[in-house]
């Protein structure tokens, strides 16, 4: 079946390398979400998670859905012409179109109000989700605590 891919979030589109056969293909955001809460729900098995593993690769990349981050992904691989109102300049937007906080603000929110077990929870979870690109610590010169608010409390995507 042929999808208009422009009406349809995306994930990733890969990149032909002449290896595979699925080379150009491109995965669909609803098909990428669940697949890794597949693989995360199996990892986190063995330790006896696996809900929070499913939970983690189902909001990991929540923000993706958001319009920025769909324009600047579909500009990037040319599934939105140049000279149309929504194309944007992708190399200039490469790794600053937020797309992991949404989904941690998404467990933060859901629960704030949790006992101190639930909060502990809540937390690690948060932390997964919104720093599964980046690194919590990698920016020595301002306090943690302050970082991760920072991102908590960012207004939502468009």
């Amino acid at each position: 079946m042929t999808y208009n891919t422009l009406n349809i979030p995306i994930a990733h589109q890969r990149e032909s390398d002449g290896e595979t056969e699925s080379d150009g293909e491109t995965q669909f955001l609803e098909d990428h979400l669940i697949g890794v809460s597949r693989l995360a729900q199996g990892f986190a098995k063995k330790i006896g998670l696996e809900t929070q593993g499913e939970l983690i690769g189902l909001l990991h990349d929540l923000g993706k859905y958001s319009k920025d981050f769909q324009d600047y992904l579909k500009s990037a691989v040319g599934l939105i012409n140049p000279d149309g109102d929504d194309y944007v300049d992708a190399a200039n937007l490469k790794g600053k179109v937020d797309h992991s906080t949404a989904g941690a603000q998404a467990i933060w929110q859901a629960l704030a109000n949790r006992k101190p077990k639930g909060a502990l929870v809540e937390q690690i979870l948060v932390l997964c989700i919104a720093f599964h690109h980046s690194d919590l610590f990698s920016d020595l010169n301002i306090p943690v605590k302050n970082k991760f608010m920072a991102r908590i409390n960012k207004p939502g995507n468009k």
